[in-house]
């Protein structure tokens, strides 16, 4: 299990009443006590197994989720090629050196009508095409199967489609068939991470008021304080920036009564970010909550000696990069302490699909927290919504 070590001041726990049951009522908690095997998989991944490389197109959640799993693969199955944004200067510098008939592609929108993934496939169809290859023989969607635009024209075209649990979003959907899909084609072992994530579940149904995740949630909803996520393990940087979008997109927004919630998440990496961000925490304004993940099992690599006699080299001499770390996760963690300032530090025993699959769950449940506390709607983005119509509303202009 992941080890918790809380240092702020503890709330009264101040969740709403059936909280605890409402959220095992959920479609995603319902799922991952379900019984769901990888096997339901296996059209997709027969078709997909065959390339070397999986070209993935979506964005948000149905990118970030998938982006995360494969920052923790040390030896992934296929080599994974994201791109979740439509800038077309990036998208024709990363196309360089891919042989496109050994490259697959996997397309992720819940709704079908996301206009960035819709013009992403249909600038690879363009590219398939230029190739003289035809894209469907590489091709995988998941989606709702309702008629939307993806599923419109994987019908015309005899795609095969996973169908998108209609009632689990898109930054939850590393949990469903988004999350599934990927890892299982990256060689994760995601039945595990499934477990981690029924493991977490569990702990929290059976105390939920005594859940560090609650504990923490219930300080965070009061104080309003804006959370920084502060990993110190690159494994575990996209699991920040998948973090960044469920507390932002979950949480920001007006209540029921109309009055507006919201905390900015903010991403770090240890020990880099103490050379751009600490400054910032310890001098700035005390309106922070900080995250600290410590990763208990490391690669060591033995170090040579500089044979140097110098003041910052002599207490560096025969310690190694994973000493240096832990040295500096627990001297910036307990400076931050001493500057009287909310934290905490989860204890991940190692990086892999159960832990991370515990991890994220736990980061729901605690965001799911927050929201019953500020009485806002976790799972809507409304404001997304009013963007995405503009954006249409200026092409047509154009037109």
């Amino acid at each position: 299990m992941l080890q918790y070590t809380l240092n702020f001041s503890k709330q009264p726990t101040c969740i709403p009443a059936g909280f605890a049951d409402s959220v095992m009522r959920l479609p995603l908690c319902e799922y991952l006590e379900s019984d769901v095997s990888s096997n339901q998989y296996q059209e997709a991944v027969k078709k997909l197994e065959k390339f070397t490389h999986i070209i993935h197109l979506g964005t948000g959640g149905s990118s970030l989720g998938p982006q995360a799993l494969y920052a923790i693969a040390d030896e992934p199955s296929k080599t994974f090629l994201f791109f979740d944004n439509i800038d077309p200067d990036g998208l024709t510098k990363r196309l360089k050196n891919i042989d496109f008939r050994k490259a697959g592609i996997l397309v992720a929108s819940k709704s079908g009508n996301t206009a960035e993934t819709l013009v992403q496939l249909a600038t690879f169809k363009k590219i398939y095409n230029d190739n003289d290859l035809n894209i469907n023989d590489h091709l995988v969607i998941i989606t709702q199967t309702d008629g939307n635009a993806l599923h419109t024209f994987a019908k015309n075209n005899n795609i095969v489609t996973v169908p998108h649990h209609n009632q689990i979003g898109g930054r939850f959907a590393v949990f469903a068939e988004v999350g599934m899909l990927s890892g299982i084609l990256m060689g994760l072992d995601m039945e595990a991470f499934r477990k981690g994530a029924q493991i977490a579940l569990a702990a929290f149904k059976a105390a939920p008021d005594a859940h560090p995740a609650i504990e923490s949630a219930c300080f965070l909803a009061k104080s309003k304080a804006h959370p920084v996520m502060f990993p110190y393990a690159d494994k575990l940087k996209l699991f920040s920036a998948w973090f960044v979008q469920l507390w932002g997109e979950s949480l920001g927004k007006k209540n029921k009564s109309g009055e507006r919630f919201g905390s900015t998440p903010i991403q770090a990496l240890g020990a880099t970010d103490q050379h751009s961000q600490l400054q910032l925490y310890l001098g700035g304004p005390k309106d922070k909550f900080f995250t600290f993940l410590e990763v208990s099992e490391k690669e060591n690599f033995d170090v040579a000696d500089l044979e140097i006699e110098h003041p910052a080299y002599t207490p560096l001499r025969e310690h190694g990069l994973k000493n240096l770390l832990k040295a500096e996760l627990h001297a910036t963690y307990e400076t931050l302490r001493g500057h009287e300032l909310p934290i905490r530090l989860i204890t991940v025993p190692a990086i892999n699909a159960y832990y991370l699959g515990q991890l994220m769950l736990n980061t729901v449940l605690e965001t799911l927290a927050v929201a019953a506390i500020w009485d806002v709607n976790p799972f809507d983005q409304p404001a997304v919504e009013e963007g995405k119509i503009l954006a249409l509303k200026f092409l047509n202009d154009k037109k």
